[in-house]
């Protein structure tokens, strides 16, 4: 692949030396592997083969991909945990060898190296702490004595020689499990040091060094939690300090290459939602400190990394030596191949949704792994990824300049085809417009601008306070209808809110309504719906200086929150008896009362009458706000049906739903209307 030459990224995709090896730039991408690619298949899959090369032909310098097992009989996590979704190579068997040393060669074929994210391998039945771990059936372990340490090593470099004698590069170890104080043992491997607790790692990674020499890549990985312990977990304990991390840095400066530290919590990694701001990077900051020391360790932040402009700044002022990239990748498949061509204002913003992280999305798909910018996520395999020239070039008319009729429009324009985008308002971006106002939305924002970035670049026509007529799609000409017209705010049917001709009355606002509206609405807010959307809003305006009270009858706020969004925490808060706990984002906000379980029955003024399992009661405040989802404006968009050959209804209007579902379909329809 040939690409122009770079300017502007030259720090970010210039090489550099990892031991005794020239890695072609600072991209790299960590273990991330989308989970459906894998199937039952006991050797890597095509899919998961092809998103491996895929990466590394479009600019991932190294391609960290995880051994989850070895063998298809340890398909079982803590509890008995079925992982049949897992990737699990029978590595017993020959031919596997070949699908892996097959991958590996796809993966050099590029210039990239690929390496093995992998754990120490301990006797049938051991484990370092015994009953923390789990053998391959999901019973419990027991304490490994410190004489069989040895088969530790001795197991361990097996396996990452048959691995290396396939094609890997090097290997990756998760060296944060090993930090936190225990108290497991009573011998040198364990106890109140950091020398102690990382003795038996030392050791291993000292053996691979001197089997397997300079070139052979060695990663460790830290976990940098920002608030609850270093490394720790609210729930388990433990942790470790930044003197812990400098010492095992110490410790290990000479066995290994790069580290990789982790970012997690109240920065632009996961979890997601509200907790992190923009251009928050700790554990940059914690890099640049141990850069300033000497060390020869290469340090390689990892979360959220997406902004060229932000990494080149970063290696320019010294602070860290190379990038993890998960999310950016596969929210672009040409992320690498678009900053090579000078063209980093065209990547495809990642959400940060953490829909990539399927793993905790709730039932029926909890394993399934999506990406709501790119609909071809993990499918470039099956499906032809670039947009191709139309062989008979169509006249198309958008109607809606939402996320879903952009992205069409941009999609069809590529293409080749004439298109006009009609938006009946004076602005772009449909619902996303509220992304301007939530300070917390800020990647929703980011990509609401470069959708409109896009659409200016494409040629296609855009028509603004425009909603066009029959009669003007008729007079046009147009062979095909993209159908955007969004969905609009649903008003429940309580008792006190419609008027005589069943709108909300002018004493209320919607949710959507108080973007840029707050100093309309007195100190005291009451909220009439408790959904992630209600939540939100209740957010924004107590950070805006108004006390909120949220009503919903569902037994939890947000209660239809991603996984991500509900379950990770904001902050450490302290439990009932004192103990931490993690605390969901609208915790943080004193000034935010919610109940729960509480149906609303009437509205009088600003008198809120809810019913609970006690009985009947009331809130007043001095303004009332209504959230009570959204209903699609399915019956506009038919209104431009039957008037070319092809009609097709996109985004809200075909039900309500998100940025995923929006894309998925500008993309599918804009092929559907191509012969």
């Amino acid at each position: 692949m040939l690409f122009r030459s770079v300017v502007r990224y030259q720090n970010l995709l210039s090489p550099i030396m990892v031991g005794g090896q020239i890695i072609k730039n600072r991209l790299t991408y960590p273990n991330a592997s989308p989970h459906f690619l894998q199937g039952p298949e006991t050797y890597p899959a095509e899919g998961y083969r092809a998103f491996a090369a895929n990466l590394a032909k479009n600019g991932a310098a190294i391609v960290n991909f995880a051994e989850w097992a070895e063998y298809p009989q340890q398909r079982h996590g803590p509890m008995d945990m079925d992982m049949t979704h897992m990737q699990a190579f029978d590595m017993t068997d020959p031919a596997v060898h070949n699908y892996v040393s097959q991958m590996c060669e796809e993966v050099h074929f590029y210039g990239s190296k690929i390496i093995l994210t992998t754990n120490m391998v301990y006797p049938d039945g051991f484990s370092l702490y015994g009953g923390r771990g789990f053998g391959p059936h999901g019973k419990p372990t027991e304490k490994l004595p410190a004489e069989r340490m040895h088969e530790v090593i001795e197991l361990t470099l097996a396996k990452v020689r048959r691995y290396k004698n396939l094609g890997y590069d090097g290997v990756s170890f998760r060296a944060d499990m090993l930090m936190s104080p225990g108290g497991q043992r009573d011998d040198q491997y364990s106890g109140d040091t950091v020398e102690n607790r990382t003795r038996l790692f030392h050791e291993v990674c000292s053996a691979m060094r001197k089997t397997f020499g300079k070139k052979f890549i060695i990663e460790a990985v830290l976990a940098w939690e920002q608030n609850n312990g270093y490394g720790g977990n609210a729930k388990m304990g433990g942790g470790y300090n930044e003197d812990d991390a400098m010492e095992f840095i110490r410790l290990f400066d000479d066995v290994v290459d790069i580290l990789e530290v982790r970012e997690h919590d109240g920065c632009a990694s996961h979890p997601t939602g509200y907790n992190f701001t923009q251009g928050v990077h700790p554990a940059v900051d914690f890099c640049a400190k141990v850069k300033k020391m000497g060390f020869h360790m290469l340090m390689k932040p990892i979360g959220g990394f997406q902004e060229p402009d932000e990494m080149e700044r970063y290696l320019i002022e010294g602070k860290c030596d190379m990038f993890g990239i998960a999310r950016g990748f596969m929210a672009d498949d040409e992320y690498g191949k678009k900053l090579y061509e000078d063209r980093g204002e065209d990547i495809t913003p990642c959400l940060k949704c953490n829909k990539c992280h399927g793993v905790i999305l709730p039932e029926p798909n909890p394993w399934t792994s999506v990406c709501s910018v790119n609909p071809l996520m993990g499918l470039g395999h099956k499906i032809h990824r670039l947009v191709e020239q139309s062989a008979e070039p169509k006249k198309v008319a958008v109607i809606g300049g939402g996320p879903a009729g952009m992205r069409a429009a941009i999609y069809a324009a590529q293409r080749g085809h004439d298109v006009t985008l009609y938006e009946k308002s004076g602005q772009l971006g449909g619902q996303l417009f509220h992304s301007d106002y939530f300070p917390f939305k800020w990647p929703i924002k980011n990509f609401k601008n470069w959708l409109i970035y896009e659409l200016g670049k494409s040629g296609a026509k855009v028509v603004m306070n425009t909603a066009p007529t029959r009669q003007m799609i008729v007079a046009g000409g147009y062979d095909v209808v993209l159908a955007a017209t969004g969905a609009k705010v649903n008003i429940p049917n309580i008792p006190g809110l419609k008027d005589e001709n069943g709108k909300l009355k002018p004493e209320y606002m919607s949710c959507l309504d108080t973007c840029g509206k707050e100093p309309k609405l007195g100190k005291h807010v009451v909220i009439v719906g408790g959904s992630e959307v209600g939540i939100e809003t209740a957010m924004y305006l107590c950070g805006k200086g108004h006390d909120v009270t949220v009503l919903t009858r569902q037994k939890k706020l947000a209660h239809n929150a991603s996984g991500l969004h509900y379950i990770t925490m904001a902050f450490v808060k302290a439990g009932p008896n004192g103990e931490a706990r993690e605390a969901s984002a609208w915790e943080a906000y004193d000034n935010l009362t919610g109940i729960t379980e509480a149906e609303t029955v009437k509205v009088e003024g600003n008198t809120v009458t809810y019913r609970m399992a006690d009985g009947e009661h009331t809130v007043t405040g001095d303004s009332v706000v209504i959230c009570g989802g959204m209903t699609p404006l399915t019956a506009e968009a038919f209104g431009y049906s039957g008037l070319t050959t092809e009609f097709y209804a996109i985004g809200d209007c075909n039900g309500a739903g998100n940025l995923e579902v929006c894309n998925r379909e500008a993309y599918s329809r804009d092929r559907k209307s191509v012969v």
